[in-house]
């Protein structure tokens, strides 16, 4: 590594890529939360049957299963942030974090198209967009099954040295 010290290149590569996986969790935390506002903007101004769409159970039920998840995506990242201030090997957390908040985001940008029923399809709506880019957090800093491998890998290795 130039300018580091001789022997700590790849450490300092590992924390560099759990720092990486912080950072993408934090955003999918972000963008599903973006998409939320969105479709509980949506769900108020909707009107269907002379009411706002948000008044019905199952409208309400995916919204409050995407609020759920994101809040357990923030405390995860809370979690994380903490570890890696205090200086401890956040290897396994930072993949943990970055997979449950890309999938997270996945499912709660699902829902939202749901909200807003077929003109989610819609290039002309947030929707979409959500839906569309969405895809990415799950690709950057190790996609999900290769940081499902390392987390699996990590905890054999645990298990079997104790």
């Amino acid at each position: 590594l130039l300018g580091g010290e001789t022997g700590k290149g790849f450490v300092f590569a590992m924390k560099s890529l759990d720092n990486g996986r912080i950072s993408v969790g934090a955003a999918a935390t972000g963008y599903a939360r973006r998409a939320l506002d969105s479709a509980l903007r949506y769900a108020n101004e909707r009107k269907a049957f002379g009411e706002p769409i948000a008044n019905f159970q199952l409208i309400q039920a995916m919204l409050a299963d995407s609020e759920i998840e994101i809040y357990a995506a923030e405390s995860m990242m809370a979690d994380v942030t903490a570890r890696a201030d205090r200086g401890e090997n956040i290897l396994v957390k930072a993949a943990a974090f970055k997979v449950f908040a890309s999938e997270m985001c996945g499912r709660v940008v699902d829902r939202v198209v749901q909200v807003y029923g077929g003109a989610g399809y819609l290039a002309e709506y947030d929707a979409e967009r959500f839906f569309r880019d969405a895809r990415i957090y799950r690709i950057y800093e190790g996609t999900t099954q290769i940081l499902q491998l390392q987390i699996a890998k990590h905890m054999l290795r645990e298990w079997r040295d104790s």
